[in-house]
């Protein structure tokens, strides 16, 4: 099995080009922001739902821009 985390050094580069905070983000992108900083900090993975709205909102990185893929070892 494997999961999909945020690549946390990315991101934050593309808030500072949006002059985004993290609290500002969280509530442009529907989530709040202590569920943005588990993500940041690689305690939850992100949904698939979050996934897409980063990606919809900082249209001009990919996927491998913004997160990574780790394998978890369940299988």
């Amino acid at each position: 099995m494997f999961k999909v985390l945020l690549n946390r050094d990315n991101l934050e580069k593309a808030m500072l080009r949006h002059n985004l905070s993290r609290k500002l983000l969280a509530k442009k992108i529907g989530i709040t922001p202590s569920y943005l900083c588990r993500i940041l900090n690689g305690k939850q993975a992100p949904t698939a739902a979050v996934r897409q709205t980063l990606l919809d909102y900082f249209k001009s990185y990919s996927f491998d821009d913004l997160f990574t893929i780790e394998e978890n070892g369940d299988g």
